[in-house]
């Protein structure tokens, strides 16, 4: 046996569309498990998921805004109903709005809150639920941020909500340990994805990424992908309530 492989499991993984969420889905894709992809774009979802058909052994799409909090359990009790219930939660879907802490509006405060922390909370127990009834293990990987342990200015938002998906992490894994419910979460550097477009292409900012992270490169999606794919495998069995910075060694120098 592979103890790296996912084979006949089934991953739902949220933000699929792009980015991130995008690469974990090719990652996975190619290891065995079937695959639920998320997002608020039914065109987009149709798109990746006519690519992922490429490679996983089935691709359902599931076109929901994780923004309506209030709506997760019942449209998550729907899906399962007509695809199964997930073995893999990869927590992926965020966003960011930047600005001065004294300028931001209180919308955006809660857009990213909502989003970020409240979404996975409310995703992340609607499938505990069912496997704890079902009586079976899972695994759940929140994607965390660089930000999770550091900070820089105008960032406030964002920076609050990476911080509690690092606690709420560790949280869950332990209260579910119990259920064989494994809760880890993987914490990006600053990666190339549509979410940075305009830090990428601001040029002194993008040279002071490089410059400031020891291997001298933004990460890619595939860099964050691959540790998603360990987690979600057998070769994990032992790890939960771990935080792993992916992050080109970023916090290991100042």
């Amino acid at each position: 046996m592979n103890p790296f492989a996912v084979e006949g499991k089934l991953a739902l993984v949220t933000g699929a569309t792009r980015g991130i969420g995008l690469g974990i889905a090719r990652a996975l894709g190619q290891c065995g498990p079937s695959l639920i992809l998320v997002g608020r774009d039914e065109d987009e979802l149709e798109r990746a998921a006519e690519e992922l058909r490429q490679t996983a052994p089935h691709v359902y799409v599931a076109p929901f805004d994780l923004l309506r909090t209030s709506e997760i359990a019942g449209w998550f009790e729907d899906l399962c109903g007509r695809v199964g219930t997930p073995d893999i939660l990869v927590n992926s879907a965020g966003m960011s709005r930047r600005g001065a802490a004294v300028d931001l509006s209180l919308e955006d405060w809660n857009a990213v809150l909502a989003l970020n922390t409240t979404a996975m909370f409310e995703l992340s127990r609607a499938f505990a639920k069912r496997c704890i009834a079902e009586g079976r293990g899972a695994r759940i990987i929140n994607i965390a941020s660089l930000m999770t342990a550091a900070a820089r200015p105008g960032t406030s938002p964002y920076t609050a909500s990476k911080g509690a998906v690092g606690q709420l992490t560790k949280a869950l894994a332990v209260e579910w340990a119990q259920h064989g419910i494994l809760v880890n979460a993987i914490a990006p550097g600053y990666i190339d994805t549509d979410l940075n477009k305009s830090l990428i292409a601001d040029e002194a900012f993008s040279s002071w990424v490089k410059q400031r992270c020891p291997l001298g490169r933004w990460g890619t999606p595939e860099d964050i992908a691959w540790p998603v794919v360990f987690l979600a495998s057998s070769a994990a069995a032992f790890m939960t309530g771990q935080i792993i910075f992916v992050d080109g060694g970023w916090l290991a120098t100042f």
